[in-house]
C-alpha cells in the first residue's frame, strides 16, 4: 500500500489494509507481507525507490503475487508501469488490484498480451490524472500562499494547523506554536546552534533524548493519527534544513526554498514566528561562522585564551598576553654564559600597560600559566551544579493598529449598508460579520509582548567546560556567562598566584571599549 499524504482519508492505510486483505482471500492467497511507504507519491517515486517496496521487489522467490488498492498506489506513470510489468513477466508474479475500474477486482496476467495492453491504457489514465491533481493542487497552493494562508503538505517542525479567520473575513489554515511539544525543541535546537555546537552534537543529544523527530511530529498530528516510528532518527541534514529554514520566522516558503512574496516584495507570512528577527539573524550569523571555520578560517593570531577576561585591579582595562625578558643578577649572567639555564631567558606573562594608572601606581603583570590553571580549578569549582541555560528571544504581536483600523471599516461599512438594498446590502453584511468575528478574536488578546524563554540545556556548565581542552572555546563559555578575573597588585615572591586573583561572575565586558582598547593597543606594537 502507499499513503502520500497523511490526511487522505480515503486512502488510509486501514481501508487499503481491508480491500487488500479482501482480495487476497478471494484469491486464496495466503499474506506474506506487507509494503507500508507511507508519506511517499507515486508520481515522484519509482517503485524501485520506495523503501519496503523496494525489499520485496528484490526477493521476487518469496511471493507470487502483489496486491495494491488501486493502481494508482502503485504508479502514476507509464514508463513505471512498463517497468513493473516487465518485471512481473520476467518473474512470473502476477499483480492484483483491488478496485479495478468500475470498482471490481483487477488482475493482469502478464502471460497475455492483452493484460499488457489493459495495463499501458490505465497506466496513462492514471499519469493524466496525476499530472491534473499536481498542476490544479500547485495553483491552489499559490493562491493560497499570495493570500497568507497555510497551503497544506508536509507539517513543518516546531508548528500545528489551526484554523483562524482572516482579516478578509475568510477562514482558512494558519500555522501556530506547536508549544506543548516541538516548539520547545525548537527553542533548544536555536540555543544550541547559536551557543557553537555543530550539527552533528544537536544530532546526537536529540537522538539520546529521544526528541521526537519530524516524521512522528507528523504521524502525531495524522487524521487519524499514525503510531509512532520507532525506527525514525534525527538526522544532521534535517537539523541544519530547520535551522536555515525561513519557516521559522513565519514565512511562506516554496518546495524550492525560496520565500514567497507579495506584489510588494514583502514575505508572506504563512504562521507565527517560532523565533524573533534578533535571534535569527544570530543563528544565521552563528552557522555562518561555524561554515567560515570549518572553511580553514583563520582567527586573530594576536589574541589570547583569556583576553577580555582578566582585567586590571586599578584601570580595570583588559591585560594582554606577552613575553617578558628576565633581568638577571651579574652572577646569574655569568652561569648563564657558561652553562645557559632551562628556558630562553623569557617568562610569559598577563600584563597591563598602565596608561591609565595614577602615579606611583604599578602595572601588576602574573603568569599566563599558573593564572589560566588558576581559572580552570576555580571554575570547575563554581559551576559544577550550575545547570546551562540559554535565552531565546520570540516574537510578540501587536494587534492594537489592526484593531483600530477594523473599528473604523466596520464603522464606515455599517453607515453603507443602510443606505443598500437587495445583493449588495447581503454582501456588505457578509463583510460585516466577519470584520466582527475578526475584531473579537483580535480583542483577545490586543498586545502580547515579545518573550525571553529560558530553554535548558544538556548538562552543567562545568561538563561543558571539562569536555574541551581548547582554550578558545573555553574563553567563550567564559564570556557568555560573564566572567571576569581580577588581577590584584604583586603580593611578594612565593605567594600563590590565587591570592592575587578575583574570580567575578555577571560583569559583562563592554564591546565597544573592549573593542577600542584592542584598536589602540595593535597600534601601539
Amino acid at each position: 500500500m502507499r499513503l502520500s499524504k497523511y490526511t487522505d482519508a480515503s486512502t488510509s492505510p486501514e481501508v487499503q489494509t481491508d480491500l487488500v486483505i479482501g482480495a487476497s482471500n478471494a484469491i486464496g492467497g495466503d499474506l506474506v507481507g506487507w509494503a507500508t511507504d507511507v508519506d511517499v507519491s507515486a508520481l515522484k517515486t519509482t517503485p524501485w525507490e520506495r523503501e519496503q517496496l523496494a525489499y520485496w521487489l528484490e526477493r521476487p522467490e518469496e511471493w507470487d503475487v502483489l496486491v495494491w488498492q488501486r493502481m494508482d498506489r502503485a504508479v502514476r506513470s507509464m514508463a513505471d508501469m512498463a517497468d513493473l510489468g516487465r518485471y512481473a513477466k520476467k518473474h512470473g508474479k502476477r499483480l492484483l488490484f483491488a478496485s479495478g475500474p468500475g470498482g471490481g477486482r483487477l488482475e493482469l496476467d502478464f502471460s497475455s498480451p492483452m493484460s499488457e495492453l489493459i495495463m499501458l491504457i490505465l497506466a496513462f489514465a492514471a499519469q493524466l490524472e496525476g499530472q491534473t491533481i499536481m498542476e490544479r493542487n500547485k495553483g491552489t497552493a499559490d493562491h493560497l500562499q499570495a493570500m497568507g494562508r497555510w497551503a497544506g503538505g508536509i507539517i513543518p517542525y516546531g508548528f500545528v494547523p489551526v484554523r483562524k479567520t482572516f482579516p478578509d473575513g475568510n477562514e482558512g489554515w494558519w500555522l501556530g506554536r506547536d508549544v506543548d511539544t516541538t516548539w520547545n525543541y525548537v527553542l533548544e535546537m536555536v540555543a544550541l546552534a547559536i551557543e557553537g555546537k555543530p550539527y552533528t552534537h544537536i544530532r546526537d543529544h536529540f537522538n539520546e533524548t529521544d526528541v521526537i523527530t519530524p516524521k512522528n511530529h507528523r504521524n502525531r498530528l495524522a487524521t487519524p493519527p499514525r503510531k509512532a516510528d520507532q525506527n525514525s532518527k534525527w538526522r544532521d541534514t534535517t537539523i541544519r534544513d530547520i535551522l536555515l529554514s525561513p519557516t521559522l520566522r513565519g514565512y511562506a516558503v516554496r518546495e524550492d526554498g525560496t520565500v514567497v512574496r507579495d506584489a510588494n516584495g514583502e514575505p508572506v507570512r504563512a504562521g507565527e514566528a517560532l523565533i524573533d528577527d534578533e535571534t535569527w539573524h544570530r543563528l544565521q550569523e552563528a552557522l555562518k561562522e561555524r561554515t567560515a571555520s570549518n572553511a580553514g578560517a583563520s582567527k586573530r593570531k594576536d589574541a589570547h585564551p583569556l583576553l577580555g577576561i582578566v582585567t586590571c585591579h586599578h584601570c580595570h582595562r583588559n591585560l594582554y598576553a606577552g613575553w617578558v625578558s628576565r633581568k638577571l643578577k651579574p652572577e646569574a649572567e655569568k652561569i648563564r654564559k657558561g652553562r645557559p639555564p632551562a628556558g630562553d631567558g623569557k617568562r610569559l606573562l598577563f600584563r597591563c600597560k598602565g596608561a591609565e594608572h595614577a602615579p606611583g601606581v604599578a602595572s601588576p603583570n602574573i603568569e599566563v600559566n599558573a593564572t589560566m590553571e588558576w581559572v580552570d580549578e576555580r571554575f570547575r569549582e563554581h559551576f559544577r551544579n550550575v545547570r546551562r541555560t540559554m535565552e531565546v528571544k520570540t516574537g510578540g504581536v501587536d494587534n492594537r493598529p489592526a484593531i483600530a483600523e477594523l473599528k473604523s471599516d466596520i464603522e464606515a461599512l455599517g453607515l453603507q449598508l443602510g443606505k443598500l438594498r437587495g445583493a449588495a446590502a447581503d454582501m456588505v453584511a457578509q463583510q460585516l460579520n466577519g470584520m466582527a468575528d475578526t475584531l473579537a478574536r483580535l480583542e483577545e488578546s490586543p498586545f502580547i509582548p515579545a518573550q525571553t524563554r529560558v530553554v535548558d540545556l544538556p548538562g552543567t556548565w562545568a561538563d561543558e567546560w571539562a569536555s574541551t581542552e581548547d582554550w578558545a572555546k573555553r574563553r567563550d563559555i567564559l564570556l557568555q556567562l560573564g566572567v571576569r578575573v581580577i588581577v590584584g597588585p604583586a603580593t611578594g615572591r612565593g605567594r600563590p598566584v590565587g591570592d592575587r586573583l578575583t574570580f567575578l561572575v555577571g560583569q559583562h565586558v563592554d564591546p565597544e571599549v573592549d573593542a577600542l582598547e584592542d584598536v589602540t593597543y595593535q597600534a601601539s606594537l
